[in-house]
């Protein structure tokens, strides 16, 4: 629909160009407006303090502009407080309603030490805008900094609640304030996994191992599977000496229900040993590592075990020379000076060798430390069982250097008698503490030059079991 207006006379047209005349200034005026308030109220644009009072004055209805004139008059070299006070009170007069003038009001009230005012402006402006992160954090700092830490951990936990980014530099706030009272650091942790992990790397950073670990366990396994952290937890457990911790969380965290009824507490010793369960990306500290070579072939059997559905097969290339020592490893943690016996499973094929292989340990230690089985024999044999005995070394100078034997066994014995003696407490000082080892495949050439090694070799079900304590 068209609406058509003739004009017939000069005077309605003379009526009709002053009101579009009028309307244009207006108009004009309005946009002008508008671009002087934004352009002098923007936070990123730096305006004078003088520039921002000859604004006002031209404008002194505009909210946003006298709260920009109560900011500068609190962030000049030299502060104006009574400028700023008379500023943000028109400015909040002229719009009641937005939080932002709340905030710059505690600005101000602050400026003028005024802590209690300071607060009541940040919680009207929590009021008005209640899923503000911003304000949030800045009302939970005003009540650190007066003092009010109960009432500032519920403010921090809101905060965090709502950005994760801010929990880092909430634990090492609260921190710093309360001595690293575990309860405040708690109480600002949102109830999810990702603050829990948060946590719990904040706490193992400041050397509290055992609160770390005990908040680390709380956090259920399907999170702690999926979080990139856990590894770097557990690396970090491990770099300052707490394998025992570490061991246990790994276990903990790679466990399935199922794991843990077919593992049991052998467990806590060697990590699937019947090779039945998948590894977990990220997570290898104490899984088996295994690597092909230019000499074997290294991988799991489906259709070969002696127990259960799988075993670890080692195909060999038919290179001379045939070298192995950490193709196939796990880490350990034992006890120092402890007894163990090692047992597993052998199943050979067309094993063609002038020295067959050895399963064996080693400490990083002490190198000459190298218990070790019987060299697994040539030719095609059936499942058998293979095992050997061993001390767990102990730091110092007192660890043992080789398998345990009868003589082994009696020097041992008369070591340990003598304890009670300033010099033997001093030597067995590591008797019984958690100590890293490495069971292995070693195959190390006693010459420059052997035969060809061909054939295929099964392992299963292996087992580290405490027999005695000497």
């Amino acid at each position: 629909m068209v609406l058509e207006f003739r004009l017939k006379s000069s005077f309605a047209l003379c009526v009709l160009a002053v009101c579009v005349a009028t309307g244009c200034v207006l108009l004009a005026r309005q946009v002008l407006f508008n671009f002087i308030v934004f352009s002098l109220s923007d936070l990123r644009s730096p305006v004078s303090t003088g520039a921002l009072e000859t604004a006002t004055g031209y404008f002194p209805k505009s909210a946003r502009l006298n709260a920009r004139l109560a900011e500068a008059a609190i962030s000049d070299p030299v502060r104006d407080l009574g400028l700023a006070s008379r500023e943000i009170d028109r400015a909040t007069k002229l719009s009641p309603n937005d939080y932002r003038l709340q905030v710059v009001l505690a600005s101000v009230e602050e400026s003028k030490q005024d802590l209690m005012g300071a607060e009541k402006a940040l919680r009207e402006a929590a009021a008005l805008a209640p899923s503000n992160i911003d304000v949030r954090w800045r009302l939970a700092n005003l009540l650190l900094r007066a003092g009010k830490i109960s009432d500032s951990l519920v403010e921090f936990r809101t905060a965090v609640s709502g950005e994760q980014s801010l929990m880092p530099i909430t634990l090492d706030l609260l921190w710093r304030v309360t001595g690293g009272d575990l309860s405040s650091l708690q109480a600002v942790t949102p109830a999810n996994s990702a603050s829990s992990m948060a946590l719990a790397c904040f706490l193992l950073k400041q050397g509290r191992a055992g609160d770390a670990a005990r908040i680390f366990e709380g956090i259920d396994r399907g999170s702690r599977v999926a979080a990139t952290s856990s590894s770097e937890f557990i690396n970090r457990l491990i770099s300052i000496g707490e394998l025992g911790q570490a061991r246990r969380l790994w276990i903990d965290t790679a466990s399935s229900s199922s794991d843990s009824a077919e593992h049991g507490a052998t467990a806590l010793l060697v990590w699937n040993g019947g090779f039945e369960s998948d590894p977990i990306p990220g997570l290898a500290q104490f899984e088996w590592n295994l690597s092909d070579s230019n000499y074997v072939a290294i991988g799991l059997d489906r259709g070969t075990a002696h127990q259960g559905s799988r075993s670890l097969r080692v195909e060999f290339m038919g290179k001379d020379t045939t070298r192995l020592d950490g193709e196939i490893k796990q880490r350990l943690v034992l006890e120092a000076g402890r007894h163990y016996r090692v047992e597993y499973y052998v199943k050979t094929r067309s094993l063609v060798t002038s020295e067959g292989p050895r399963v064996a340990l080693g400490w990083e230690g002490d190198p000459g430390w190298v218990p070790a089985g019987p060299a697994i024999s040539a030719g095609t044999e059936d499942w058998r069982k293979m095992e050997f005995e061993f001390v767990a070394p102990i730091k110092g100078d007192m660890a043992p250097s080789s398998n345990l034997t009868g003589g082994l066994r009696k020097n041992i014995r008369g070591r340990a008698a003598t304890i009670g003696g300033e010099g033997a407490r001093a030597g067995w000082q590591s008797w019984g503490e958690p100590i890293p080892v490495t069971v292995k495949l070693i195959r190390i050439p006693k010459y420059s030059y052997d035969d060809p090694m061909r054939g295929t070799i099964w392992f299963d079900d292996f087992t580290i079991n405490e027999i005695g304590r000497e």
